[in-house]
């Protein structure tokens, strides 16, 4: 005779096993999300504080040749970034994060270097929009890799996001805010502003008495 006792727990288990299996894959990759956040997040401090760095070269020569090495560099990882994107099954902002490595340092590629040339964009917009201009596959690739950015902000944090948007902007991929400006431009300084810096000249005062005329006869 079948005993039931034996059937019931292997039956269960049958049910519940890839139930368990899919419960765990989701928490893995969450907390692979999760760990990413926080990574990105310091990967991105640690931008600002070599940018920052980088701003101190009094040189404008030195300062577009290193920004135009970047570039090239950046631009040149956010395209193999995309062609093995685009080559996976994986669908911004629609799939999971990803579990596969290569897939992920590619997603990482292109959202790290895509910050990072905004930052660029944003501290040094005369350099930025002459490359830019210059070649204009570059800003083919910057307006796509915000938009992916776009696709993916969840795993960014809220100064990145703003950032992003501010970019877009500042190079009009998108209609500006009425009230729009980089924080990082330094504004021309208007003419009556610095006539009002200017301190007020000291009225000559006239001495008493007689002085010479500019007319006088022999």
């Amino acid at each position: 005779m079948f005993e039931f006792k034996i059937f019931w727990p292997l039956c269960f288990s049958l049910f519940i096993l890839p139930f368990t299996c899919s419960e765990l894959e989701n928490h893995e990759t969450e907390l692979a999300e999760e760990l990413y956040k926080k990574l990105f997040k310091q990967q991105r401090a640690e931008q600002l504080t070599a940018i920052k760095n980088f701003q101190k070269t009094s040189s404008y020569e030195k300062q577009y040749q290193m920004i135009t090495l970047m570039a090239e560099r950046i631009f040149d990882n956010i395209l193999e970034s995309r062609v093995l994107i685009e080559a996976s099954p994986f669908i911004p902002g629609v799939s999971d994060f990803p579990s596969d490595i290569e897939i992920r340092d590619a997603l990482s590629n292109i959202l790290e270097n895509t910050a990072l040339f905004s930052d660029i964009v944003l501290r040094f917009p005369e350099m930025s929009a002459n490359l830019l201009r210059d070649n204009n596959n570059w800003d083919l690739v910057l307006q796509w890799g915000i938009a992916f950015c776009d696709q993916m902000k969840y795993l960014l944090d809220s100064s990145t996001v703003k950032l992003l948007k501010l970019v877009s902007q500042e190079l009009n991929y998108i209609y500006r805010d009425t009230n729009y400006v980089n924080p990082y431009k330094k504004s021309p300084v208007r003419e009556e502003e610095i006539l009002e810096q200017k301190p007020p000249k000291k009225r000559k005062v006239l001495k008493k008495g007689p002085k010479l005329s500019n007319h006088f006869e022999l």
